[in-house]
């Protein structure tokens, strides 16, 4: 199975974080406050359920995905997005389910340039990004974005890039757009199944993994 994976999937899979944490150190008779690297979780809050309930089947897919089953695929516009979030990162002890996981690229159904020189940019930001969305006047993409809005453009952009690439899903953990998805399935009539995290170890047969567990098997030093 190929898909294309969504930004937040990227952002999700990092579960825990290098933090710097104060600890008391006794030194002789005296106690010192010092900054100590710590690994450390941040699970779902109480409010984000869907969250909690996907991550375990988020871990299972990263982990067939490191052995290609499935195989997993970004974008030029999806890197975009990365780009302009380049401080979530988990840090020399945090954990990432998708790292050593094979990520191929897929080309983009329009092109478009970039500039980064120095302290200059053109076409980084959320905004440019958006109205090149906006300027696309392909039937195809235009149909797709008919049929689930405006505030989801980007995503319908990402749709479009499976369904060019020949994918078999985009997977995301937008709730709102898979389930603006699950409702106008038949009017986008899209040959790319746009999935949660649950919806493809269904099909691949996996089991949810045990995120803490995961956690606590994971050398922090190796």
């Amino acid at each position: 199975m190929k898909v294309l994976v969504d930004r937040n999937i990227e952002i999700n899979a990092i579960t825990h974080k290098t933090m710097l944490v104060s600890r008391a150190i006794k030194w002789g008779p005296h106690y010192h406050k010092v900054d100590v690297a710590q690994r450390v979780h941040f699970p779902p809050r109480d409010d984000e359920a869907f969250r909690r309930e996907q991550l375990p089947f988020l871990a299972a897919l990263c982990a067939s995905a490191k052995h290609g089953n499935p195989e997993l695929f970004s974008s030029h516009e999806i890197r975009m997005e990365r780009l302009r979030q380049r401080g979530r990162s988990e840090g020399y002890l945090g954990i990432n389910l998708l790292r050593d996981v094979p990520i191929g690229i897929v080309p983009s159904p329009v092109q478009r340039s970039i500039a980064i020189a120095g302290d200059f940019t053109m076409g980084t930001t959320e905004d440019e990004q958006m109205e090149f969305f906006r300027s696309i006047t392909d039937p195809r993409f235009l149909h797709i974005r008919k049929h689930t809005g405006d505030g989801h453009i980007d995503d319908s952009y990402h749709l479009w890039t499976a369904e060019n690439a020949k994918l078999d899903a985009f997977l995301t953990m937008d709730k709102r757009f898979y389930g603006v998805m699950k409702q106008k399935s038949d009017l986008i009539g899209s040959p790319v199944l746009v999935a949660i995290p649950e919806d493809l170890c269904g099909r691949l047969g996996l089991q949810p993994l045990d995120i803490r567990g995961l956690a606590a098997e994971t050398n922090p030093f190796a």
